[in-house]
């Protein structure tokens, strides 16, 4: 954490991830971009090749190639928040629903994330998913 940067409570940093989760699920990436900080890092560790995206610029193009190339939207459910001691952090549990783009078929997928935040801003997105329902929807990705 940032000094004297006031820590949000818990209730607001699960505001802050629903908000962030729900743009994306918009495809609203400037919406996206306003929740991250300058030098987040995304990481989606059980996607092999996928290396860690660094920069809120970086992680925003490559949302903004990948997700639109694959689904319409992407709907979430979100089933449970929890609160990591020391207060700059969120791990969620959701779930997604997302009708495939030009296939017709729905993407389903379960998620646990691990949010940490620089004051207000999200400065870690580290997702975990099944990775066997992700096999085909790492391309096309920004910078690969």
């Amino acid at each position: 954490m940032t000094k004297g940067v006031e820590v949000p409570t818990f209730a607001e940093r699960v505001l802050i991830v629903r908000e962030f989760l729900d743009a994306i699920g918009d495809l609203d990436f400037d919406r996206v971009e306003a929740y991250l900080a300058t030098e987040a890092i995304m990481v989606l560790p059980f996607v092999d090749g996928l290396p860690p995206t660094l920069g809120r610029s970086a992680i925003v193009a490559q949302l903004r190639d990948s997700v639109p190339a694959m689904f319409e939207r992407m709907n979430f459910t979100y089933d449970e928040f929890y609160d990591v001691r020391g207060g700059d952090a969120v791990v969620a549990e959701y779930r997604s629903e997302c009708p495939q783009r030009d296939t017709g078929k729905v993407y389903r997928n379960t998620y646990i994330t691990v949010f940490r935040f620089d004051g207000a801003e999200i400065s870690l997105y580290k997702e975990y998913l099944n990775p066997g329902k992700f096999t085909g929807f790492t391309e096309p990705v920004h910078g690969m």
